[in-house]
Formats: structure tokens, C-alpha cells, sequence
């Protein structure tokens, strides 16, 4: 007759077998949060903000900006306030490249386009275009 009941590891009373396998405890399990989704929202709603912070992913939207919009969890990294389905929106380099700035996805942050241009013209880039022309 098989005996199943072994100590296996530090476990004293494991249901495995002569070969190893043995029964999974519940406390191997790791735990996995999940978010809950916010009242009404569907993925058929055309919220692509919304799912794309979430996700980080989207079909109506470039990969990029759906990893910055997960990244930055909805938010444009300049004013801070959350993106609306309405908003224009634009890549930007966080150091320019005018000022040595890489095209590195840690050099890439998601801004509303006003804030994109208020970003720009206090950034040094401005000059640097400016200089660069003359």
C-alpha cells in the first residue's frame, strides 16, 4: 500500500507522492490585486483615455502613448490634471534633444498640447531652435 502523507521541505503532513509531486498549499498561491473598474465604463464606451492608463494598451491609440498614459496613470506630467477624451495630446521629450536629450523611453512623457508648448518655450529648446536658425 502507497503512502502518501510525507514531510516534504518544512511541511510535516504533505499529500505527495515517491516522485515529489505533492498537493499545492494555499498559502503558495501569490496574491494578484486587481483594480476595479469605475462605475459605467466599458472598453465599448470610446473612453481609450481611460483604458489606456488602465491597460497600457488600446486599439485606437499608438503603443506609446499607452504606456505613458499607464506610466503617468492618466495624467499630463506638466499641469498634473487628468487627460480627457477631448484633449489634444503630444509626445514630448523631457530633456530635449536640442539639449542632448535621447530618444530613450525613459525621455518621453505625455503632455496636453498647451502644456507641450509652455513646456517647450521655458525648456532652453526654444533658444536652441532659435540659435540654430540664425
Amino acid at each position: 500500500m502507497a503512502k502518501y502523507w510525507r514531510s516534504v521541505g518544512s511541511h510535516n503532513w504533505c499529500f505527495s507522492t515517491e516522485d515529489g509531486i505533492k498537493l499545492t498549499l494555499h498559502s503558495d498561491t501569490e496574491i494578484v490585486r486587481h483594480t476595479k473598474v469605475k462605475g459605467e465604463v466599458s472598453p465599448y464606451n470610446g473612453d481609450w483615455f481611460y483604458w489606456s492608463a488602465r491597460r497600457g494598451t488600446y486599439p485606437g491609440i499608438p503603443t506609446r502613448e499607452a504606456k505613458l498614459l499607464k506610466k503617468q496613470k492618466g495624467r499630463c506630467s506638466h499641469c498634473g490634471l487628468y487627460f480627457k477624451d477631448t484633449d489634444i495630446v503630444e509626445v514630448d521629450h523631457i530633456i530635449p534633444k536640442s539639449l542632448g536629450g535621447k530618444n530613450a523611453d525613459s525621455n518621453y512623457q505625455l503632455l496636453h498640447r498647451h502644456c507641450h508648448d509652455t513646456k517647450t518655450a521655458t525648456d532652453g529648446s526654444m533658444h536652441s531652435k532659435e540659435c540654430a536658425k540664425t
